[in-house]
């Protein structure tokens, strides 16, 4: 549930009892549990509606008899890992050549940029080069075209793209958000139907507040909002559950000027938002060399990693492209330059090599070339794109290790 959990009752009768204390909307609400019918009831006091948020696959039965408006919201479900977790070194394939050879048959990538893992393990890849995002489906060889197919898309044209970079599974695992990067546009793509729908831009690339221009980053939160990074004007924009190309998004991030001050960014790549945290915004700030982290409504940020300029120390990043933000508040930042994934955890001042070689590339299991997007799936195996060697890579967790 949304919220924080009280340690006190309210509303407490002689059959009754509290199973769960919420701040929610900035009111208290509660669940109380009846001993003598065996339910659950709402309780609460000067509110009109609540959130409840739940796992994806959870079951739940809800029985209303107030005038509380409860809305059901999806959460991500991210691994439960501990600061000390770490991965065998030694990667398997999983998308593309094992040997490092880009090509556009099924088996293979061509400049991939991102990934997405979903609760069936099943991969989405955005694969640059090829115009297409592919799916393997999990233990598969072969990849499948996903969405919009293989070819040049422009303006109201969906059913095609021209290059794909960032990708995002909204919390339902019902769509799949695409940057259309060179349309400068974010399409929203049914994973059932395969309905294709504009949700930003469009109308050309700009500056504009409904405009962007190159996008390696896309978040979709619980609500429906879409956060989009916006290479090219230094900032993070957001947009409502409802936008369409002509909707005009918000300055969540940056100020739209080049900079390092604690305010600004230099070509910002992957986001993450941290629903467990306040919906803190973590931006992969790229030409600045660091992770920076915006508070809600904040205008001023935290830098969570790097941040040293360039370099190959453990305090320092060199053009970092993607990151992830697991259950504990560790970063996960795939180090581009350095040929490294990295991990800095909350409060650290330096981070651990996670996989990788620092300065070595190669196409044998330990080495990457170029990694770019990263993410965990359910049980904490590492997934890494390799994107000079045009394939996915995925590190094994050590289950000992915690």
């Amino acid at each position: 549930m949304i919220g924080n959990i009280y340690g006190i009752l309210l509303n407490k009768t002689r059959d009754a009892c509290i199973c769960e204390m919420i701040n929610s909307n900035n009111s208290i609400s509660a669940l109380n549990y009846y001993l003598n019918n065996q339910t659950c009831q709402l309780f609460s006091l000067h509110i009109t509606s609540i959130y409840i948020q739940y796992n994806l696959n959870a079951s739940l039965l809800f029985i209303n008899q107030s005038n509380l408006t409860i809305e059901l919201v999806p959460t991500i479900v991210r691994p439960k890992l501990c600061p000390t977790a770490v991965w065998n070194p030694n990667a398997t394939t999983i998308a593309g050549s094992a040997s490092g050879n880009s090509g556009s048959t099924s088996s293979q990538l061509n400049n991939p940029f991102d990934i997405i893992v979903d609760s069936a393990l099943n991969v989405y890849v955005s694969d640059f080069l090829n115009y297409r995002v592919m799916k393997w489906s999990n233990g598969s060889t072969n990849g499948t075209i996903f969405g919009p197919q293989l070819g040049f898309g422009t303006n109201l044209d969906t059913q095609h793209l021209n290059t794909v970079t960032a990708l995002y599974l909204d919390p339902t695992e019902s769509n799949l958000y695409i940057s259309d990067t060179f349309n400068c546009r974010i399409l929203r793509c049914n994973i059932i139907s395969n309905n294709v729908t504009i949700v930003v831009g469009g109308s050309g690339c700009g500056s504009s507040l409904n405009t962007f221009y190159w996008c390696d980053g896309i978040h979709v939160d619980r609500f429906g909002y879409i956060y989009v990074s916006d290479y090219g004007n230094h900032r993070v924009l957001k947009f409502p559950p409802n936008s369409n190309s002509s909707t005009n998004g918000t300055i969540v991030a940056g100020t739209g000027v080049i900079g390092n001050a604690l305010n600004q960014l230099n070509t910002p790549g992957g986001i993450y938002v941290d629903e467990s945290d306040n919906d803190a915004l973590y931006v992969v700030d790229r030409m600045n060399h660091r992770v920076v982290k915006w508070l809600l409504n904040g205008t001023n940020i935290t830098v969570v990693a790097g941040g040293n300029t360039a370099g190959t120390s453990y305090t320092q990043l060199n053009n970092p492209r993607y990151a992830y933000v697991d259950s504990f508040g560790t970063v996960y930042v795939s180090d581009t330059d350095n040929h490294r994934i990295m991990k800095w955890p909350k409060n650290a001042r330096n981070g651990t090599l996670v996989v990788g070689i620092t300065g070595v590339i190669g196409v044998t299991p330990s080495r990457l070339h170029n990694p770019y997007g990263v993410r965990l799936d359910k049980d904490g195996n590492l997934y890494v794109v390799d994107q000079a060697n045009g394939r996915v890579q995925r590190f094994m967790i050590d289950n000992t290790s915690c």
